[in-house]
């Protein structure tokens, strides 16, 4: 089977959860025999480097990238305002990435176009016009609008929460009427998919959750300790939202519960975009900045702890650790869209409940060996990218117009 798969950030290098769940994505369904085409856009957060990727993978990809300047543009702006658009869609579209899909789809017959994310339905007429009888598929990492609404819901500036609700309001209408433009969608998980059904959807629905490599992905052995030596840590984006607020949050609200009962407790923070300067004067906390090695860094903890109190799809960084061994303390938030039949995987709780669990988790620390060993199994059950792979192309098969 012949799939294009569009892009609305490359791949590789896989900088962030969004980038691996489109790698997922791609390499599951070259391992189970489809020819995959990756076609891209490069932006100014999200470079492409082809010299810097696998030979191999550029290969089998072919994969192409085209220049999108996404950032704000106060005159694309107004005039979506004006039209009543959504501004945050139609400053992905581009007729240079339009001309490109037509050359593609010109070259090269596709059974099936995969949409990676809403922000690369507005081609949809392109690939019509161009590619009649090729499926289009449309893979959901989350519900878009639902992550602006939640932005603006948690601005306190008068004017940024109008700005921010017109543009989730815009947001929202678009999502809910573009769907019954495509052929199949691809939801991350079944809320996911239960939430187009909800908005009416009647075409075919599939879940593929987030994909890991479990034959190559390594668990470390993680050994129990005494309870004041357990160390907690975070590691992900800073430059995301839910992740910095989620981390000010747990530092402000829950750590000085933790270290009055556990008073030697140790709370590591690393990612991309955290600034050394910050939380360097709170007793037990260690800001590592951005590391090079996520996962040797990783491996020197204890329990991974995402304090998340907003967000939607899935948390990449909490299945790549469950898979790997390493234990897991999060928000009801966080666990979201994982869809864990386990509950020995994952300790959890509502955002003021945390600070309870995790005392008593690190006045049992003999736990922690329950949680790795349960939450690699299951990550392995649910997430095995492969299968998840075989699965998508089955459903591919089934309703593409060969």
């Amino acid at each position: 089977m012949r799939i294009l798969q569009l892009c609305h950030k490359p791949p590789r290098p896989s900088i962030d959860g969004g980038c691996l769940a489109i790698d997922a994505i791609t390499t599951g369904l070259m391992n189970n025999g489809a020819q995959v085409k990756v076609l891209t856009a490069i932006t100014r957060k999200h470079p492409l480097d082809l010299d810097a990727l696998d030979v191999e993978y550029v290969e089998q990809t072919d994969i192409e990238g085209v220049n999108l300047e996404t950032g704000l543009d106060l005159r694309d702006a107004y005039i979506a305002l004006l039209n009543g658009d959504s501004y945050n869609i139609s400053r992905f579209y581009s007729h240079q990435y339009a001309m490109v899909i037509k050359k593609v789809l010109s070259r090269e017959r596709y059974d099936v176009v995969h949409l990676e994310s809403l922000y690369t339905t507005p081609y949809i007429e392109t690939i019509r016009t161009h590619a009649p009888t090729a499926l289009i598929s449309l893979r959901s990492h989350n519900h878009e609008f639902q992550i602006w609404e939640q932005r603006w819901k948690a601005t306190r500036n008068p004017l940024n929460r109008l700005v921010l609700r017109h543009l989730t309001r815009t947001l929202e209408r678009y999502e809910k009427s573009v769907v019954d433009l495509v052929d199949a969608i691809v939801a991350i998980s079944s809320k996911e998919g239960m939430g187009y059904r909800n908005w009416g959807y009647s075409g075919p629905i599939h879940v593929a959750g987030f994909g890991i490599p479990v034959d190559d992905h390594a668990s470390v052995a993680w050994k129990a300790g005494a309870a004041p030596g357990v160390k907690l840590f975070h590691l992900g984006a800073m430059d995301w939202g839910p992740n910095s607020e989620g981390v000010a949050w747990f530092i402000t609200h829950v750590w000085h519960h933790i270290r009055e009962a556990h008073p030697t407790a140790e709370f590591h923070l690393a990612g991309k975009g955290l600034s050394t300067d910050t939380w360097q004067d709170i007793p037990g906390v260690f800001n590592h900045g951005e590391v090079a090695d996520a996962q040797a860094f990783a491996n020197q903890f204890d329990l991974l702890v995402v304090p998340l109190l907003r967000g939607a799809g899935i948390r990449v960084k909490i299945v790549e650790s469950m898979s790997r061994g390493i234990p897991v303390a999060t928000t009801d938030v966080g666990l979201q869209g994982l869809e864990l039949m386990d509950d020995n995987a994952v300790v959890q709780a509502a955002p003021d409940g945390l600070a309870d669990v995790l005392i008593d988790l690190l006045h049992h620390p003999e736990r922690l060996a329950v949680l790795s060993e349960s939450g690699r199994k299951a990550a392995h059950s649910a997430f095995d990218r492969d299968g998840i792979g075989a699965s998508l192309l089955a459903f591919y098969g089934k309703h593409a117009h060969t």
